[in-house]
């Protein structure tokens, strides 16, 4: 019986060892479940450095055999447009309006001393953000280069692949999700960031690190920003989104090779749409990316 099971331990470490084989990734072949030919699910970042950008050969080689490609939403002249207006204060309004003169001081302090810009360019520019848009802003400046939207890249190679691309939802239903969030709230949310910033910038470099080595796992570890772990985010966000994007998902996968990509923490949790898809029925599997 010993002997069996040293075996057996054996064949399972061999497996453990073996390139190619893992336990989780961020990209996922979606199959079983009487479809005729498998699709693909990536779990991208909504940016990254541009010189940590790294398109896995794995995911452009899945990319290059599919039929469709599709995003989470529109990218065009009138959803950048939605969006703007989603992310900013309406007219007349500022973050003034919603942190105490103390909290708005420190914040206008902050951008001064880390990231060079004035009071009167904060105020003019800056201002106007709604404090979860400015918290993302913090994040993408504290890079100090500039970045690559992953849904962009993988949009222009499709386009130039001529390959069909879709959106699973309106801009305006992202910006229906991002209203949600009390601002009040979101204003609490970015107090803390501003005062536990070095602490953020580090979590934000080990998370680049891991999405570049594919490790979902340690993406996950790193990727709640002090706003995603409110549960009314989550809820509005994320798990509403994901259980509207399934069906729309499993007609994409019946009736074409699909290639689907979406923000990382969209495939988390029980309600996330590895699992959604795991409960209708679905093999999803996950594929080793080369880091």
């Amino acid at each position: 019986m010993r002997t069996l099971q040293l075996a057996l331990f054996q064949i399972i470490l061999i497996f453990m060892l073996t390139p190619g084989f893992c336990q989780n990734s961020i990209l996922w072949e979606v199959s079983g479940n009487d479809l005729a030919h498998s699709s693909f699910l990536l779990g991208s970042l909504k940016f990254i450095g541009e010189k940590e950008y790294i398109l896995h050969t794995e995911i452009d080689e899945r990319l290059k055999s599919s039929e469709i490609f599709a995003i989470e939403d529109e990218v065009n002249h009138h959803a950048q447009h939605e969006l703007n207006k989603a992310i900013h204060f309406a007219k007349g309004q500022s973050l003034r309006d919603v942190l105490t003169t103390d909290e708005y001081k420190r914040v206008e302090s902050f951008f001064e001393s880390e990231f060079n810009i004035s009071k009167k360019k904060f105020n003019k520019n800056y201002a106007k953000l709604k404090p979860l848009a400015l918290s993302i802003t913090m994040t993408r400046l504290a890079l100090h280069e500039d970045v690559k939207f992953y849904d962009i890249e993988l949009l222009k190679l499709a386009n130039d692949l001529k390959i069909p691309t879709y959106s699973l939802e309106s801009v305006e239903r992202e910006a229906e999700a991002f209203n949600a969030f009390p601002v009040a709230t979101q204003a609490t949310a970015l107090m803390h960031s501003v005062d536990n910033f070095p602490n953020q910038k580090s979590e934000y470099e080990k998370l680049e690190e891991a999405y570049a080595k594919g490790d979902i796992d340690r993406v996950f570890e790193y990727s709640l920003h002090p706003f995603e772990k409110n549960d009314l985010f989550i809820e509005e966000f994320y798990f509403k989104r994901n259980e509207e994007w399934l069906p729309k998902l499993e007609k994409m996968f019946s009736e074409n090779k699909s290639f689907v990509t979406v923000g990382v923490t969209h495939l988390k949790g029980e309600r996330g749409l590895l699992n959604l898809l795991r409960t209708k029925g679905y093999t999803v599997t996950p594929i080793s990316v080369t880091d």
